[in-house]
């Protein structure tokens, strides 16, 4: 496999992967983006490569084509590929939706190429994102089986380890995913919002929870889930739910989302061997029963 790459979308998945891949050897021939400045901006990071607003019957956009835009775009955006004019066949094909399927790419398989989805467990908050972000970094890959063999490749030589997905498993595999990334912000959102009614400033409360939040990870990652779990649902403390319940009277969202977490922290209580009468206690309580 020669190492020649073009990424179509210069967003911040599309230039970190492209970033990590030139740094790794690999070549870059051709950076995709409406955006003119985007794409200028991701040739200005790989320190090569050139920018297109769209494929013609002259490009030659390497070996493998990474298509990192939004879900809503990516069968539209293979569709024009396809009717491009450009070669396709023997080229391999990625599009990195965690959700859709390979199939998305369907008019492009129709011209030759080969085609898979490839979808990292990570989140990209910027264009810059190190290479380091990817060592260790799962990769959930679904689609043609020579197109999944390059893409467990291309993941092992990121340092990364290689998921495989069948197509009706990835609306499971991608709310899992969404859940613990954007629910965690959500809930830290929440909780400093409480710290802000209790009077104290939005800088000191990101302060005091951030702490909080990366050693509960760290628990995670040691002990899992069940072993790290603490806090007074596990230990089957009524009386203090009860009084954050009564607190947590004046912001209606927090409160509901103390319940329905609640009632999860709860479930994962039970396999650590919390009682059966304080388990029935504390639902009572969280359910306002």
């Amino acid at each position: 496999m020669k190492k020649t790459f073009s990424i179509v979308g210069a967003g911040r998945l599309g230039t970190s992967l492209g970033a990590a891949l030139v740094r790794r050897g690999w070549e870059i021939a051709l950076i995709v983006d409406r955006d003119a400045r985007a794409a200028r901006e991701a040739r200005r990071l790989f320190g090569a490569g050139r920018t297109a607003r769209a494929f013609s019957r002259s490009s030659r956009p390497g070996e493998v084509v990474f298509i990192a835009v939004p879900d809503d775009a990516i069968g539209r955006v293979a569709a024009a590929m396809a009717a491009s004019g450009a070669a396709w066949s023997g080229r391999t094909v990625f599009h990195t939706s965690g959700l859709l399927p390979a199939r998305a790419l369907e008019p492009l398989r129709e011209r030759g190429a080969r085609t898979a989805s490839l979808h990292p467990v990570q989140t990209f908050p910027r264009r810059d994102t190190p290479a380091s972000a990817f060592k260790g970094t799962t990769w959930g890959i679904e689609g043609e089986v020579s197109a999944v063999r390059t893409a467990g490749t291309i993941v092992r030589g990121l340092g990364g380890d290689v998921l495989l997905l069948s197509e009706k498993d990835k609306p499971l595999y991608h709310a899992a995913c969404a859940l613990a990334a954007n629910g965690l912000i959500a809930l830290v959102w929440t909780a400093a919002g409480l710290l802000r009614e209790a009077g104290i400033g939005e800088e000191a409360a990101s302060a005091m929870l951030l702490p909080l939040v990366q050693g509960t990870l760290q628990n995670v990652k040691s002990f899992g889930p069940g072993k790290a779990l603490t806090g007074p649902i596990c230990r089957g403390d009524a009386a203090t739910v009860r009084t954050h319940l009564k607190a947590l009277r004046r912001s209606p969202e927090a409160l509901e989302v103390y319940r329905v977490m609640g009632k999860r922290i709860l479930g994962l209580a039970g396999t650590r061997g919390l009682a059966e009468a304080k388990i029935r206690t504390l639902r009572r309580l969280l359910e306002g029963r």
